[in-house]
């Protein structure tokens, strides 16, 4: 018999009954509180018919509702789906389908994207955080119900954001999160005093990010969405140690506050990854954020929530005293992963060699919902391959060159753009930077690089730009092009889309 999500709360609301476990926009609750409040959706949620097996899927901001929800969907042994309010009601239609989810909550400015679906029940949540709708009063009528555990051992299917193509739906059992749960924070060394700040949309993975602390009991601040001078006014008041972040945020963060300086001396850890991060974002934000160490994770939706590799604080110190290049580099695995290089034939590279980076561990999803064909090539050779490109110096530390499909191949040479990006990321007029393969006539593909520029660098032009990188990369790796943007496509969780990026730009230029 597993330990499932329910089991874990009921042993932090036994254990840490009056403790704060989550702070919200609109309330705040203890672990005793959280428990009752999960068992009386757990009652609602039989009421509206709901059983072991069955699908339910929140379509919410980040809130009461989506942490509930992971908790009573467990509890009764249903499984959790998450929709990110960010896609269009077309997408979410196809997800309520493949999933065949029988009941969603559906924060009442999103009802639009939900459309009439046989056999599925809609649930108004209100607002998400303070009036909760239907949902709010389900829980008031069905509080003080004790709900006895139903098992089942599949905890959620998770959809990828869609960055390699159509979205797939990861299934998560509940062993598997335990086990990504308690081996990421044993060595993220979590205290219970600490306070970590959820910055992420919690329709997807980010889910365990808002859930870790019921093996630690500490507090978890909730933020609907993530706004920069908000999460820093949160840092602030909440006395917040620990944040993650994607690059994008983290950047957000950095001109914030520079704007409007807040205290931020409670902060002692920055874990950052989910995109290729420039090196010299890190050094700015080292100068920010003084109190704070910094580690880089490297993950992915078929992980369960678990993380590949870490590049460790003591690595950090070390790259920014004497050995900068280290900042390109994700890490080492973590002591409860494998991680390799392979060739094509599975067989491992040499130390330096390029090949797709391969996992193994007791953190890798059961495989894909109703897709017996791409679980198989995801699951092939004995690892996870992730389609990520990569090389392992002799040491054991991995470098992500890209994803396969975003290589660049100009005149015959194998171009990687997240090494151009961080020479682009270099330049101090650059805000953000993302850099494709468009078709060219000559060269078969073209390096082009889309940049947003920082406030006040109005006059900087894309042949600065060119120029920059002639002086630091080989002549085949030099933009052919650069445009000036307002601003990039990002996905729900901040990280800038690539395909949408080179998408838009054949659209326009076809």
């Amino acid at each position: 018999m597993r330990v499932t999500l329910s089991d874990m709360l009921r042993n932090a609301a036994r254990r840490w009954p009056q403790d704060p476990a989550y702070a919200y926009a609109a309330q705040t609750q203890t672990w005793s509180g959280t428990d009752s409040r999960v068992d009386a959706l757990a009652a609602a949620l039989r009421a509206w018919g709901i059983r072991q097996g069955d699908v339910v899927a929140s379509l919410t901001r980040d809130g009461p509702v989506m942490v509930e929800l992971v908790y009573a969907t467990a509890r009764i042994g249903a499984i959790r789906v998450g929709l990110n309010y960010r896609m269009s009601a077309n997408e979410i239609e196809t997800i309520l389908r493949h999933c065949s989810c029988r009941l969603v909550f559906v924060e009442t400015g999103f009802r639009e994207l939900v459309r009439d679906v046989d056999g599925l029940q809609i649930v108004d949540a209100g607002d998400g955080q303070a009036d909760l709708g239907e949902y709010g009063r389900a829980l008031t009528k069905h509080a003080g119900a004790r709900v006895d555990d139903v098992r089942h051992d599949i905890a959620q299917y998770c959809y990828t954001t869609g960055s390699t193509g159509r979205p797939k739906a990861a299934i998560w059992p509940h062993e598997v999160i335990d086990y990504a749960i308690s081996h990421t924070l044993l060595d993220f060394e979590f205290r219970k005093t600490d306070v970590w700040l959820h910055t992420f949309p919690g329709a997807g993975t980010p889910i365990v990010l808002a859930i870790w602390n019921v093996q630690k009991g500490c507090k978890t601040v909730v933020m609907p969405g993530f706004e920069p001078a908000k999460a820093l006014d949160l840092m602030e008041s909440h006395g917040v140690t620990r944040v993650l972040l994607v690059p994008t945020m983290l950047n957000a963060l950095c001109e914030e506050q520079a704007k409007r300086p807040r205290k931020l001396d409670s902060v002692r850890c920055i874990t950052y990854g989910s995109a290729p991060t420039p090196p010299a974002l890190i050094r700015r934000a080292a100068q920010i954020f003084r109190n704070a160490v910094f580690e880089q994770m490297y993950g992915a939706t078929e992980g369960c929530g678990g993380f590949f590799t870490k590049l460790s604080a003591e690595d950090h110190t070390r790259a920014l005293e004497s050995e900068e290049t280290l900042l390109e580099s994700c890490g080492m695995a973590m002591p409860h992963a494998i991680v390799r290089v392979l060739r094509d034939d599975g067989s491992i590279c040499e130390p330096g060699e390029i090949g797709e980076v391969a996992i193994q561990g007791g953190f890798i999803m059961r495989g894909y919902l109703n897709e017996p064909e791409l679980t198989a090539n995801a699951l092939r050779h004995g690892y996870y391959m992730t389609g990520d490109m990569g090389r392992m110096d002799e040491r054991g530390y991995l470098y992500l060159v890209d994803r396969k499909q975003f290589m660049i191949i100009s005149g015959g040479y194998n171009v990687y753009p997240i090494e151009v990006e961080n020479a682009l990321a270099a330049h101090p007029d650059v805000l953000e930077v993302c850099v494709f393969g468009v078709p060219d006539p000559h060269w078969g593909e073209a390096v082009h690089a889309a940049v947003v520029l920082r406030d006040g660098a109005a006059g900087a032009t894309p042949s600065d730009f060119i120029g920059w990188c002639r002086d630091r990369l080989a002549r085949f790796k030099i933009p052919k092009s650069v445009e000036l943007r307002d601003a990039l496509i990002k996905g729900g969780t901040g990280k800038i889309q690539k395909r949408a990026e080179r998408d838009r730009f054949l659209r326009l230029n076809s």
